[in-house]
């Protein structure tokens, strides 16, 4: 398959993984999908497959199942059984079944420490290689920022954002989320976007998704009727109200910065996380002078209240 080829596949199948996160407590099936990428039901479960390296379905129940286990610890209130419906999940037995093949352990147990091992567990090689590069920082610098992150979050009414993006698949790190916004920029300039505000969207918690399924798209925000492109896809990001906390420091610090804001700020704040995406809103010139890497942004988390 060309290069073209290989490009418009790509863009079918981000807008049917857009349309599987945005309905996922509702009944997604074979047929509904393959119309949203204008390809036969036939063959798609296996065209889906050749993309992304795992079933359709298989995405569906996986993509489920951790948007579920995010919101067994940021919902406290919530029931086992509310939340397994909230996610397209028929039973509570259907869910216990599924939620133990995925991650070795009850929802319950999930809820008190299971979480935190499994996360550990998850992330203990990038951690690794994170203390031999020497950027480990230590516990006293790292509670400094979980507090300054924390205390500067606000709450505001954020607009819709129509954006162009472009989508990367894989490990979060110093690499291929630089590399995407190379790209993406160079694309930018060349369609003359350079004042646009810029957006990065990262779908997934390193601390319950594998590094290799783990997806991030860096967009920029155009006018509803700018002209398609064969590099990019189009798509909303919604609107409404955010948790929003300015960010400056590098693309280590920026997890951390991320986990100050769950950890810190949500729990006595009020509000639980809304089924929207996460996102980082970049404008005008980001980079901090004078420090390398560094840059700047708002962290902008979907909230509802309690």
């Amino acid at each position: 398959m060309g290069g073209a080829g290989r490009l418009e596949y790509d863009k079918r199948v981000n807008r049917v993984i857009d349309h599987v996160r945005r309905h996922l407590a509702e009944p997604l099936t074979l047929a509904e999908l393959a119309r949203v990428a204008a390809f036969s039901p036939f063959h798609f479960d296996r065209v889906f497959k050749a993309v992304t390296g795992e079933t359709l379905f298989g995405f569906i129940q996986r993509v489920r199942l951790e948007r579920a286990a995010a919101a067994l610890l940021a919902r406290h209130d919530a029931s086992v059984l509310e939340v397994a419906l909230d996610h397209g999940f028929a039973s509570a037995a259907t869910f216990a079944r599924a939620f133990r093949a995925r991650f070795a352990m009850s929802a319950s147990t999930w809820r008190t420490g299971g979480a935190a091992r499994w996360r550990r567990r998850l992330e203990r090689k990038p951690r690794k290689q994170l203390r031999n590069s020497g950027k480990a920082r230590g516990r006293a610098r790292r509670h400094r920022e979980r507090q300054e992150v924390a205390m500067s979050v606000r709450l505001q009414q954020q607009p819709t954002y129509h954006v162009a993006y472009m989508r990367y698949v894989g490990p979060f790190g110093p690499r291929g989320i630089p590399e995407l916004w190379q790209r993406l920029m160079r694309w930018v300039e060349a369609h003359g976007l350079e004042k646009s505000d810029r957006l990065g969207i990262a779908y997934d918690d390193p601390g319950i998704t594998p590094p290799d399924k783990s997806r991030y798209d860096a967009c920029v925000v155009v006018s509803r009727d700018f002209p398609a492109d064969r590099l990019v896809e189009r798509m909303d990001v919604p609107g409404g109200a955010y948790a929003v906390a300015s960010f400056v420091g590098t693309a280590h610090q920026i997890v951390e910065a991320w986990q100050s804001v769950f950890a810190s700020w949500l729990p006595a704040s009020g509000y639980q996380p809304d089924d929207r995406p996460c996102y980082e809103l970049y404008r005008g010139e980001t980079s901090v002078e004078g420090a390398r890497g560094a840059f700047r942004c708002d962290l902008c988390l979907p909230v509802r209240p309690l």
